[in-house]
């Protein structure tokens, strides 16, 4: 294998670099539709994004900041967060992202009746 795509691939640091680029792009965008059309879902979506974005961001600088003086000095409960706070931001952002994308595009469609409504009187 050419060695500077298995420096990629074993240090994966250009690839958490593009993961994160892709969810930040995700949550502007999220956020830009909802600040654009005032959709209640499009603001559940971009929240979800954050969330997303927030739990990638954990899982990559954990391993450098949570040593084991760091574990033993937060104890039990910190230990505790620190295990189910990613699988948590996980779910909470994947369900924002779908249920977002699903509230705005109802939020769509209601607007396109009343619009279509309105101009047939």
């Amino acid at each position: 294998m050419n060695p500077s795509v298995e420096a990629i691939f074993h240090h994966q640091q250009l690839l958490d670099v593009g993961g994160l680029c892709g969810l930040g792009l995700v949550a502007l965008a999220a956020a830009r539709i909802a600040r654009g059309s005032r959709s209640p879902g499009a603001v559940i979506m971009a929240l979800g994004a954050g969330c997303l974005w927030l739990a990638r961001v954990f899982n990559i600088i954990s391993p450098h900041v949570l040593s084991d003086e760091v574990l033993l000095a937060i104890g039990v409960p910190g230990i505790a967060l620190t295990i189910a706070l990613p699988p948590l931001l996980l779910g909470f952002g994947l369900s924002g992202v779908v249920g977002g994308l699903w509230g705005h595009l109802r939020h769509l469609q209601r607007s396109s009746l009343a619009l279509a409504a309105s101009s047939q009187d």
